[in-house]
């Protein structure tokens, strides 16, 4: 067991709190560049700016997205398919995450960065490729 400071605690308890907080928004500044990738501009979508700050777009190859700020870092992002993998709907963010909504979708939740919480899905949210620098997430 790692023992934490109270700082990084109360940090870590604060990024947490971000996250779940934090409603997405639809991504602005987005290139499609040549071999099927795709570009996210950081300054076109503040939320990035900020851990917990999530855009969504929707990517031909891959339908629906998240893009997900996880920490300061460059390379601090998360890139999530918003496509449940039990039942196949596009999951909506809640308080703690993201849930497969009803009827169709049968309750499932995941966490902010598409980790499975409770079923009945039996993985999480599929991780896509991407790279990111200080001015942009490239999603592969």
């Amino acid at each position: 067991m790692i023992a934490l400071s109270r700082r990084q605690f109360i940090c870590g308890s604060a990024a947490v709190a971000a996250l779940a907080t934090t409603p997405a928004l639809a991504a602005n500044g987005v290139k499609n560049l040549p071999g099927g990738k795709t570009e996210v501009s950081l300054a076109a979508n503040k939320a990035l700016g900020s851990v917990g700050g999530i855009v969504e777009l929707s990517i031909k190859k891959y339908g629906k997205v998240a893009v997900i700020r996880t920490s300061k870092s460059a390379k601090g992002f998360a890139v999530v398919n918003l496509s449940c993998p039990h039942a196949g709907v596009i999951v909506q963010q809640n308080a703690g995450g993201w849930i497969c909504p009803g009827p169709r979708g049968h309750g499932s939740e995941f966490g902010m960065n598409g980790a499975l919480k409770v079923g009945p899905a039996n993985s999480g949210l599929k991780p896509i490729k991407f790279t990111a620098n200080s001015k942009a997430v490239v999603i592969s």
